[in-house]
């Protein structure tokens, strides 16, 4: 894990174990997780900031992939972004630290389950290993999350453990639906490969990395303005926030002011 050096994956660092805590260290990524990213209302992301997201975590799965990693846990709040918009992939090599501790296995709840590939929920113990088929499936869904910019399934309308329920027993068959209106069709195209009920059929990632690219083909000086957009409305908002904070401190300290003046002209009690 130490070894995992790219700019799409967010570097292991060490184990922390002390009191009774044990926790993996990775660098820390001002802008929180790609699930955090999507669900700010703040921030504007148009189609070509939404691909370059897309195409970080495609980099940084191929990369793990090449280098005979099952990530196994891929889901968008374990794809962490730093305070470039850099996306880097998280949490990958968790489930194998988590046996070497001999912690016992406790399977996840149906709402941490939505990521996962239909032949892994089948087995006797979701959750714990997973496949390089089955993150090409948990992409597929971190797609429909940044391309609808909503939680996995949600156009369906139904709780978590009824979704997971048909997932493991289709027909029929069970996944997100997502309108051409929010994404170029060979994207929304690709989107249902990945998903392919037949694992075999799902495409690797340097097959999706080589889609991915055409279907932005030309596109790439989007990209640039369209982060320079999002700088520029970071650094709006940020002014925005100090100019309301400088008004509140104003306030409180006339407030102390006032109150210091009142007591000092306040006439000293006589004895």
């Amino acid at each position: 894990m130490k070894d995992m050096r790219h700019e799409n994956v967010n570097p292991f660092l060490g184990f922390f174990h002390d009191c009774g805590v044990f926790a993996i260290v990775t660098e820390f990524c001002s802008r929180g997780s790609l699930e955090d990213l999507l669900f700010n209302e703040d921030v504007k992301l148009d189609w070509m900031f939404k691909s370059s997201l897309l195409l970080d975590l495609i980099k940084g799965m191929k990369y793990l992939h090449l280098r005979g990693v099952s990530h196994s846990r891929l889901k968008s709040r374990n794809c962490v972004v730093d305070g470039r918009f850099v996306l880097k992939v998280t949490d990958f090599g968790y489930n194998e630290v988590l046996e070497a501790q001999r912690f016992p296995y406790v399977e996840p709840t149906p709402e941490e389950l939505l990521w996962t590939a239909p032949e892994i929920l089948r087995n006797g113990f979701p959750g714990l290993h997973g496949s390089f088929t089955g993150d090409v499936y948990s992409f597929a869904i971190i797609m429909q999350e940044v391309v609808v910019r909503a939680p996995p399934f949600c156009m369906l309308d139904l709780p978590a453990a009824e979704i997971i329920e048909k997932i493991r027993k289709p027909p029929p068959l069970c996944r997100p639906v997502v309108s051409p209106d929010y994404a170029p069709m060979e994207c929304i195209q690709l989107m249902k490969q990945c998903w392919n009920e037949q694992p075999e059929k799902r495409p690797p990632f340097e097959e999706i990395f080589d889609q991915f690219k055409n279907i932005n083909k030309g596109r790439k000086t989007n990209i640039i303005d369209s982060m320079l957009r999002m700088l520029e409305q970071y650094s709006s908002n940020l002014e925005e926030l100090i100019r309301e904070r400088t008004e509140e401190l104003e306030i409180e300290k006339r407030d102390e002011i006032a109150s210091l003046l009142s007591h000092t002209a306040a006439p000293k009690p006589s004895h």
